[in-house]
């Protein structure tokens, strides 16, 4: 249940969610695996598990739901193979040469006829919602996944006014200069890692790993001019993660002051662990997320180029 990433998405305040409204509203988008003739197929499914009717779970006002998204496994390679066989039989047969007009239509036939036997894969993906705070956090690294998430939840309920938290150029400048400080704001302290690039997409880069900030090596590429790109923190002594300079968060590990508090609960069901897992990490996310604004300046700010409103 533990979210490994934080994909932060902002809400805006006058942004409401009927909860009561909400599982019909999934259920109208639940998820059904891949037709014969389907590349992919994308719905909603329980987060309480294989077996379970329950489309979301909502505790202390947070919404947790839960993406399946599944796609038929067609090699390029096997295509190719194919393509190549009928394509020389066609010129053996007819005594010329195929061309690229027909090569295509013959590779859409081939796609068409071994789709219905390509294996399947399918993923989750889980993102809670918490409207009283304004945040919409999705347990993935990647952009496409988390847009995939997002526009089916739009369509599911008809808008989703999210756009990226973002503190602009700030963050990457923040970030070296707590390490040139070796020292970040409380509660959040430095890890042993960190990526130092020039600015710019081409720029240099030097990664440290299992390695302490605070020496010469680290120091000298800060003076030539590299800057943070991402930086491990602990905070609180609860968790660590790796901070991104346009503010994602990877990596996650809940500590041991957060486990034990974990095992204090006696839970009988697998749907009441679940219930409490989920209770107390977003509890700890909010406080997490509400400090790390604290260190921005209370930057609340998103970048109007990837907003996603509806």
């Amino acid at each position: 249940m533990w979210f490994k990433n934080l994909y932060l998405y902002r809400l805006p305040t006058e942004f409401t969610l009927n909860v009561d409204e909400l599982p019909d509203q999934l259920a109208g988008k639940a998820f059904q695996g891949c037709g014969s003739d389907q590349h992919e197929s994308t719905g909603w499914v329980s987060p309480l598990g294989r077996d379970a009717e329950q489309l979301a779970l909502v505790t202390n006002g947070y919404v947790l739901v839960r993406m399946a998204h599944q796609e038929r496994i067609l090699p390029s390679s096997v295509i190719k193979e194919e393509l190549e066989e009928r394509v020389q039989q066609l010129e053996e047969q007819e005594n010329r040469k195929v061309g690229t007009r027909e090569k295509k239509t013959l590779r859409e036939q081939i796609e068409f006829e071994l789709l219905p036997r390509a294996f399947t894969r399918t993923r989750q993906l889980d993102a809670w919602i918490d409207t009283a705070n304004g945040w919409m956090v999705v347990n993935t690294a990647s952009p496409n996944q988390a847009e995939r998430l997002t526009s089916l939840l739009r369509n599911t309920i008809g808008s989703l006014p999210v756009t990226l938290w973002s503190a602009g150029n700030k963050l990457p400048v923040l970030m070296t200069q707590w390490i040139k400080d070796n020292q970040a704001p409380a509660p959040f302290l430095l890890g042993d890692e960190c990526e130092l690039r020039i600015p710019g997409e081409a720029g240099a880069v030097a990664v440290f790993k299992k390695h302490e900030l605070n020496t010469e090596e680290v120091m000298s590429n800060l003076n030539a001019g590299k800057v943070a790109a991402k930086l491990m923190l602990t905070w609180a002594d609860k968790m660590s993660f790796i901070l991104t300079d346009n503010l994602q968060i990877k990596r996650v590990k809940f500590l041991d002051l957060l486990t034990e508090r974990l095992d204090e609960n006696n839970a009988e069901t697998y749907a009441e662990q679940l219930d409490i897992e989920f209770a107390l990490m977003t509890g700890e996310v909010s406080l997490l997320l509400n400090d790390l604004a604290q260190c921005l300046g209370g930057s609340d700010t998103a970048s109007p180029s990837v907003a996603k409103a509806a």
